[in-house]
């Protein structure tokens, strides 16, 4: 299992067979206090989504992302509490990530599932390869799969993860290996900029650059703000919009 520490104001991913799965959440959440706990490192963006499907509003997604003090080794944490109502009833989930270094690469993963079903999700990066490991009432399941360099996690329903997508390609876009954990797939997703554009964010127009991202036969459009912030996500396929409620 890997698990992050902090000494001397850095974060380091470490392996251990003593920690146990419930404490991944807290341990990966600590991860970016200092030794003196005085701060949680430097907060990169939060706010909230308004969550839509097929037109209709059905929930809210809260958010986090925070990287490590001036000087450490680049770490982000992101974390979110998200409250949907789905056909088949509530959904909770609580996605947790750590992404290290310039191609913010994702190194740690869970996801906590709660409502009309629960399970709880960890992928692992070891030796180059990703661990998937699922936990619910059926039982665990694993599943291995090949790390390219850099891969970025993008979770169904998730939309403050498409931060590190952007971060990635700057303005000239790019293709970039996903995994997509709680559907289980893995691919290259194509992403091309369009150029400026706005959003509507609480009524007032708000800058943007729009994204368009195709792979797996799918689009999907991304609007981001100057520093690479999430401002609208659109999965037509899905039927799934995500807008935030105030601009950042």
């Amino acid at each position: 299992m890997w698990f992050l520490v902090s000494r001397e104001n850095q974060i380091m991913l470490r392996s251990a067979s003593l920690i146990p799965s419930s404490l991944l959440g807290t341990v990966l959440a600590v991860a970016l206090l200092p030794s003196g706990g005085a701060a949680q490192g430097v907060l990169v963006d939060e706010g909230t989504f308004r969550l839509s499907m097929e037109g209709r509003e059905v929930g809210t997604e809260t958010f986090t992302i925070r990287r490590s003090e001036p000087g450490a080794e680049l770490q982000l944490i992101a974390r979110a509490e998200i409250q949907m109502e789905r056909p088949e009833g509530r959904v909770g989930l609580e996605p947790l990530l750590q992404a290290t270094g310039s191609d913010m690469g994702v190194t740690a993963y869970q996801i906590k599932v709660s409502g009309h079903r629960s399970e709880e999700i960890r992928i692992q990066l070891d030796d180059r390869r990703f661990t998937t490991t699922t936990r619910s009432e059926v039982g665990e399941r694993q599943q291995q799969s090949r790390a390219a360099p850099g891969t970025l996690l993008l979770d169904t329903d998730v939309a403050h993860q498409y931060y590190f997508l952007a971060a990635r390609v700057g303005a000239e876009g790019g293709t970039v290996p996903v995994i997509v954990p709680r559907a289980g797939h893995q691919f290259d997703l194509r992403v091309t900029v369009l150029g400026p554009d706005s959003v509507e964010i609480g009524g007032a127009a708000v800058e943007a650059r729009h994204l368009r991202l195709e792979g797996q036969g799918e689009t999907r459009e991304l609007w981001v703000d100057g520093e690479g912030r999430v401002l609208r996500l659109d999965h037509p396929a899905a039927g799934y919009s995500a807008v935030r409620t105030e601009r950042p």
